[in-house]
């Protein structure tokens, strides 16, 4: 685990199961944490947190963590960014977005989440704190190349691999998001601000005939590790099932697996594969 075991591990918490594993590894590790939940989104915490913030309540956040004696903090889980008038900033977020920008809550497609992210980020570190990345204390989320399920594509999959690997990385590129939908050399769809599930719902109804879809998922380029690297989970399988594709394709060393036994055992019973790849060598996965 990154850090000192005897220091106060801050958690800043979304939704999903991540918060939770951050929990369980410091109670294995007999490292202290303060968990802040962020209303509205932590909707998965196996206990109730220590303090409940809204994302506009930097102040009431920095005085807990300062009180806790933390000294590095792990932003984990989903955060639907708000719209200005859903935010209610106190004087601390005043003086954040006096520093940022109003237009990342104004105008949203002006200001991408990796450029969000790193502000929230050295903000935070205005603060005296460090900021530390989730695979940085769960690294065996983390997976190295090659099929995770029993299915692996075969070698007439390797240019739909390539194909949605070059667009992903160059929507990336964009601070846009982070995946696509590729079928018969084609991206069908891209991801927005609407997110993966809507991603692969689109996808799905754009769908052409012969073998299905493929999902590719991968990491900006311009990605700071310490914040929304992308995730895939059982959930990620049961939407692609449902929409028919045939494959998943993640970055080797770049997306967090949650719940791998689950992931592979419900692919492998509906004949789906998923494969992890390196963004430079995507046709060497056969």
């Amino acid at each position: 685990m990154s850090g000192s075991s005897s220091d106060t591990l801050g958690i800043i918490a979304g939704g999903g199961r991540l918060p939770g594993l951050l929990v369980q590894a410091c109670k294995t590790r007999a490292r202290p944490y303060l968990v802040v939940g962020l209303e509205g989104h932590a909707d998965d915490l196996p206990e109730p947190p220590a303090l409940w913030a809204r994302l506009g309540d930097a102040g009431k956040m920095f005085r807990a963590l300062h009180e806790a004696k933390v000294t590095a903090v792990v932003m984990a889980g989903k955060v639907q960014r708000p719209d200005l008038r859903d935010l209610k900033p106190d004087w601390r977020t005043i003086r954040f977005l006096a520093r940022t920008g109003i237009r990342a809550f104004t105008r949203k497609e002006k200001v991408g989440d990796d450029r969000l992210l790193r502000s929230v980020i050295d903000e935070i570190e205005r603060e005296g704190l460090s900021v530390i990345g989730v695979d940085s204390i769960l690294s065996d989320l983390l997976v190295p190349n090659g099929p995770l399920t029993e299915n692996a594509p075969t070698e007439h999959d390797q240019p739909d691999i390539q194909a949605g690997i070059d667009a992903a990385r160059a929507l990336g590129a964009a601070d846009i998001g982070q995946a696509v939908v590729v079928q018969n050399g084609a991206v069908l769809a891209a991801e927005d601000a609407a997110g993966t599930d809507y991603l692969i719902h689109r996808g799905g109804d754009l769908k052409q005939d012969g073998p299905g879809p493929i999902l590719i998922k991968v990491s900006k380029p311009q990605q700071d590790r310490r914040a929304d690297l992308p995730t895939v989970g059982p959930e990620t399988v049961e939407a692609c099932l449902a929409a028919g594709f045939r494959g998943i394709a993640i970055e080797a060393g770049g997306t967090l697996v949650m719940n791998r036994a689950d992931l592979c055992a419900r692919a492998d019973g509906a004949g789906l594969w998923v494969v992890a790849c390196s963004v430079s060598t995507a046709t060497d996965q056969s």
